[in-house]
């Protein structure tokens, strides 16, 4: 995880520092929030869903829910952003 947060750092820098447009492909979810501000899933080789970050946590997509909250530790995010999105 180090290293990947090495990189996300190098490739966000590098994005700004040039004013480009980077294009990644990952299913790391850690660079997905840390670096995407557009971003789309394939399913299938089909685009499935496309959003921002605070988009992702808030989708009612059941492929975008499958997939990003698989893991307990999203799962509890999801319901924590939510929460905070209903409580303003």
């Amino acid at each position: 995880p180090k290293t990947a947060i090495v990189i996300d750092e190098l490739i966000k820098s590098i994005t700004y520092e040039h004013q480009i447009t980077t294009i990644i492909n990952t299913h790391d979810m850690n660079s997905v929030m840390e670096i995407g501000d557009n971003i789309a899933l394939l399913y299938n080789g089909e685009l499935a869903w496309t959003g921002n970050k605070s988009e992702v946590l808030a989708s009612d997509n059941e492929i975008l829910q499958d997939f990003i909250f698989a893991s307990p530790f999203l799962q509890r995010l999801r319901s924590a952003a939510l929460a905070k999105g209903h409580q303003s």
